[in-house]
């Protein structure tokens, strides 16, 4: 799994030493929940790493050497060339545009490495600011879709946002939005 470097941030795979950080992202007045929490969570990243070579990648914020978030690929249909991205930051450090920096990071890393031709991300209806991210990151509103399996949400539906190779190659040469406005949306990776 690659190292990740934008301006600000460093995406890379976490390792054992990064538990205290992640103890830290959520309110401390729930410490010994979130050591579990923690352990519990780099358990799973180091078996995705084992079984699928791939997984959640670490945000390191380059200022301050700590690791603030994570974001990944949960799911890939490689036949399809679609995958879908996740990503999260710890409360204290939101509101910095760390979020869309780290998908931007990783939607160059689909498209250009991987061999995407689309990503995806899914959000609960009323998570306003997770939608803004999807948005500032060029993805596009496709409509509604069932919870993944895995969500700890129970709404029955998401809000399924996405956007193609080509358009994310298009805001990257800086061709303005007016020129995707007519942009199809397509079917999600399932």
């Amino acid at each position: 799994m690659p190292v990740l470097e934008t301006e600000r941030l460093v995406l890379r795979p976490l390792d054992q030493k990064d538990l205290s950080d992640i103890v830290a992202w959520e309110d401390a007045a729930s410490a010994q929940n979130n050591d579990a929490a923690a352990r519990e969570f780099l358990d799973y990243c180091f078996r995705e790493y084992r079984e699928r070579g791939i997984g959640p990648w670490g945000i390191l914020l380059k200022e301050t050497g700590v690791i603030v978030g994570n974001c990944g690929f949960p799911d890939i249909i490689f036949k399809k060339h679609c995958g879908e991205v996740n990503y999260y930051v710890a409360p204290r450090h939101r509101g910095k545009g760390l979020a869309p920096e780290a998908l931007k990071a990783l939607m160059i890393f689909g498209f250009r490495e991987i061999g995407l031709t689309r990503i995806q991300a899914r959000c609960q209806p009323d998570n306003l600011s997770s939608e803004r991210v999807m948005q500032k990151a060029g993805m596009r509103f496709e409509g509604w879709i069932e919870s993944a399996p895995s969500a700890k949400d129970p709404s029955p539906k998401q809000k399924l946002y996405a956007i193609q190779e080509h358009d994310f190659n298009k805001r990257e040469k800086g061709i303005g939005d007016r020129a995707m406005n007519g942009t199809a949306p397509s079917h999600d990776c399932s």
